[in-house]
């Protein structure tokens, strides 16, 4: 406004100067105070291109740092849902973690019961009875001489060792061997007089098992699920629970009943995911979607 005011009052100077006779030392001043007022409007001119400049150069700076301050602030909530999810996925692999230790613990467990319940077979298959030397025949030889009476022959005779049925170990290696020969019947049938004699043994839960895969082989696949069934609910912290719902499984899809071997198979590696049936579960879970 100060600006246009000045130009203003230049212009009326200026028709003052052709409208009315001018002296020449007026005409003087009135020249010098052009001049000066020009130069006043180029110093501020020039101030205000400063200013513009010093504007434009803050400006661009603001922008910079804004442009800084979003990439931080993409960066950080980057790091943040990696954080997130690391926090999700500790859960889990607590979960499995804790599981396998649980799984291996077992293992252990049945481990030390099964060479607890074998050493007194094997200290009594290494160790031989102690065989005592036969008694003189001197002094009945006298007394024979004597014509005194000999000692009768149940007196003489030393009392036989009681014989000893086969071990645990024994019992299950043969039903076990017959298994391995083709032989599922005698297989069967040892099986079950294992776990009827020992029924508190660490391999109980193996014997009933390996009744399942013995009608399994003979395709009877109604006897040989029964058999799995027996091993998941009897034992459900055994070695041998993973084996069993992947053969019950297998035994579905034997049958054709594809929906039932399915759900078996994701139960399975929801279960155990860190057992090798799971690894199989999954393959056949792909296969059957796939049809």
């Amino acid at each position: 406004p100060s600006g246009m005011k000045k130009e203003a009052a230049l212009l009326i100077i200026l028709s003052s100067l052709f409208l009315s006779p001018i002296l020449p030392d007026q005409s003087q001043k009135i020249y010098e105070l052009i001049y000066e007022d020009i130069q006043t409007l180029k110093k501020q001119m020039l101030l205000f291109q400063e200013k513009v400049q010093n504007l434009t150069s803050e400006l661009q700076a603001l922008k910079t740092q804004v442009q800084d301050i979003q990439a931080w602030l993409k960066t950080w909530q980057q790091e943040q849902a990696t954080h997130q999810q690391r926090l999700k996925d500790i859960p889990v692999q607590y979960q499995i973690l804790s599981d396998r230790l649980e799984q291996l613990s077992s293992k252990l467990d049945r481990l030390t019961e099964e060479f607890i319940a074998l050493k007194p077979a094997v200290s009594a298959a290494t160790s031989s009875p102690e065989v005592k030397p036969a008694p003189p025949q001197k002094e009945e030889t006298t007394k024979q001489a004597k014509g005194e009476p000999a000692p009768s022959k149940e007196a003489t005779t030393a009392a036989p060792v009681p014989a000893t049925g086969p071990s645990p170990q024994e019992v299950y290696n043969s039903a076990y061997g017959d298994y391995l020969k083709g032989n599922y019947d005698l297989a069967i049938e040892g099986f079950r007089l294992y776990r009827e004699q020992f029924s508190d043994s660490p391999l109980a839960d193996n014997a009933l098992y390996w009744i399942g895969e013995c009608y399994y082989s003979q395709k009877n696949y109604e006897a040989a699920m029964n058999a799995f069934n027996e091993v998941i609910l009897l034992y459900p912290k055994g070695d041998r629970v993973a084996a069993a719902y992947l053969k019950k499984g297998l035994c579905y899809l034997e049958m054709g009943q594809k929906e039932e071997a399915l759900a078996v198979f994701k139960l399975l590696v929801s279960k155990f995911p860190l057992e090798e049936e799971a690894k199989v579960a999954q393959q056949k879970i792909k296969e059957i979607t796939e049809k």
